[in-house]
């Protein structure tokens, strides 16, 4: 979708309050800067820290990093790199991290870890044979294959 006012750009919507009604625009973030040009709801950008005088602009869409605290959408994925730094400041300062620790259940080993990855992709293969075998018609493979999933399945116990 393009901008209904330049044509050229990618287009955002934005909602409009005129005269008690809302109304939806179609506009790219630098046409809607131009057209519209009143003060930003300050709630979210509350939390994404002070505005800078030298806003950072994404050099693929135009977005602003001033947009960004303001809806808390980027407008594509070069604003990713476009605004790094402040992105890092802000996730660490709603996370208090940058980095994903992830959980991971501590009463299990690397080789029990690893005994259940096995016996899924097992269990995975299984099913994609029991498909293709169901393709071709051949339906003594499938039952033979049914019963090996079954079997499997049975084993479960055992890791644990």
């Amino acid at each position: 979708m393009l901008c209904q006012n330049c044509g050229k750009r990618p287009a955002q919507k934005f909602i409009r309050n005129v005269d008690g009604k809302s109304v939806t625009v179609e506009l790219c973030p630098a046409c809607y800067r131009a057209l519209y040009t009143e003060k930003p709801w300050t709630g979210f950008a509350s939390l994404m820290g002070e505005e800078t005088q030298n806003d950072a602009v994404c050099p693929v869409c135009g977005t602003t990093f001033g947009e960004f605290r303001r809806t808390g959408l980027l407008g594509c994925a070069g604003c990713y790199s476009a605004f790094r730094e402040q992105l890092f400041l802000t996730v660490r300062g709603i996370q208090a991290n940058l980095r994903h620790a992830g959980k991971r259940p501590e009463s299990h080993t690397e080789e029990d870890y690893d005994r259940v990855r096995a016996y899924v992709s097992r269990q995975e293969t299984l099913r994609e044979q029991i498909e293709e075998a169901m393709r071709r018609h051949d339906y003594a493979a499938a039952r033979r294959l049914q019963q090996a999933l079954r079997d499997l399945s049975s084993r479960k116990e055992e890791l644990r």
